[in-house]
């Protein structure tokens, strides 16, 4: 009895364009897409997304720019430190009428910088 031998596949090798290279790159550094959904997306072997990440890609660069932390780190950071601002200005803002009610004036007063007082005066004279 003959054993029927399988035929090796047969793996095609494409080459691809630097602007589609660079379209595909970009799109997951700006986290539209991720790797492996650009593989099947775009039918691109992983690996091959990867080498084109590491010599093409500007997300190391964007990195250190951002003193270290990728872009998604940097918004959420920056989201928390809104948040607890506000929280901050409630508190004061209700500190503040507190103690406008106790004293029986308006604390809320503007106060210009010396500098400004000094600009506003000239202006006066002129």
């Amino acid at each position: 009895m003959k054993k029927k031998i399988k035929e090796a596949a047969s793996f095609k090798y494409y080459r691809y364009g630097y602007p589609f290279k660079k379209q595909v790159i970009e799109e997951i550094e700006n986290g539209q897409i991720s790797m492996n959904q650009a593989s099947k997306k775009y039918k691109v072997s992983r690996s091959a997304l990867q080498k084109w990440f590491n010599t093409m890609g500007n997300l190391n660069k964007r990195i250190k720019a951002l003193q270290g932390m990728s872009p998604r780190e940097k918004l959420r950071d920056m989201d928390a430190r809104i948040k607890r601002l506000e929280r901050e200005k409630e508190i004061l803002t209700f500190a503040i009428d507190m103690i406008s009610e106790e004293v029986g004036t308006d604390m809320l007063k503007k106060y210009l910088p010396e500098s400004q007082e000094v600009i506003k005066r000239r202006r006066k004279r002129s």
